[in-house]
């Protein structure tokens, strides 16, 4: 337990100051940069420099990891991730995808520092913790106890959820911003349940990645085809074998020049494609057979 904002200080081995200097003015201690997403468009990531990154893993190491975290979230968590998610929604008769819009941006300082004084703290150091993990009064992406925060402050949505779905006899999970709902249903029903549940707790439905999958159609949980067994969509399986058929075919050099990559990760690249192939289908012998030749390479 922190009992003071010196006792704080003195834990982290930063000067007072400091601490208070990030939590007034912390745009001067972050680097901002913009990553591309893969539906298209940036992600701005706002990443700390290593005086306030150190101070933000002391966070989360002392303070934020030990926290009990909702059972139905499956994001960040160790021994967890995008399999155990999916997973738990393998072969139902309908699934319905959920986002919430702005998820880090909606997780603001007030409700931070909410958060810590519920797990104790005293006003002074719960504003004085909120204000060291929030950049512009809210969550940045890029800072290490950002995450295990998004998995911690929605907890009152997670719990009204999956208490929702117990009763109606349905399967809820939550992966960061994706809210995943399977078995039988009617969707309208869920969703407008999910839509007030976040509303209330100062959330948004992002209604343009609403989905709503049947049994006869592909369901994919955060990138993972539920169906029958789990298994990564055939487009990125099918991209994987292509790419290493042109390399056995002509080689890695002169497969490189004719199709103009200039990536000087692309054979690493594809190794992790075939990684996370095995990881979701540890039983998918083409990937295995990939994941050696490229490491021969």
């Amino acid at each position: 337990m922190v009992y003071s904002a010196n006792h704080l200080s003195s834990l982290v081995g930063y000067d007072i100051s400091y601490l208070y200097g990030v939590a007034n003015s912390g745009g001067n201690y972050y680097r901002t940069f913009s990553v591309p997403k893969k539906s298209g468009g940036k992600r701005r990531i706002s990443e700390p420099l290593p005086s306030l990154k150190e101070i933000q893993r002391w966070i989360l190491t002392y303070i934020l990891s030990p926290v009990q975290v909702h059972t139905h979230v499956k994001s960040f968590r160790m021994g967890y991730g995008l399999r155990a998610n999916a997973r738990f929604h393998r072969a139902q008769k309908i699934v319905l995808r959920l986002d919430v819009l702005d998820f880090f941006g909606s997780i603001r300082v007030k409700r931070v520092a909410d958060f810590f004084l519920k797990l104790g703290y005293a006003k002074p150091v719960a504003t004085l913790l909120a204000g060291v993990c929030t950049l512009n009064g809210k969550l940045p992406q890029g800072a290490p106890t950002s995450p295990a925060l998004s998995n911690l402050v929605p907890w009152p949505v997670d719990v009204r959820l999956s208490t929702f779905a117990r009763n109606e006899g349905i399967r809820y999970t939550r992966y960061a911003d994706d809210m995943t709902f399977s078995g039988e249903f009617k969707p309208g029903k869920v969703i407008s349940m999910a839509s007030r549940v976040l509303r209330e707790n100062g959330f948004q439905l992002n209604v343009k990645k609403t989905n709503v999958m049947g049994e006869h159609q592909r369901q994919l949980v955060t990138g993972v085809v539920v169906n029958e067994k789990l298994q990564v969509p055939r487009g990125v399986r099918r991209g994987l074998r292509k790419e290493v058929y042109y390399i056995e075919k002509f080689g890695l050099t002169e497969h490189v020049r004719r199709m103009g990559v200039s990536d000087p990760k692309y054979v690493s690249r594809l190794r992790g494609m075939a990684a996370h192939i095995l990881a979701v289908n540890p039983n998918d012998e083409e990937a295995k057979n990939a994941l050696r030749f490229l490491g021969s390479l």
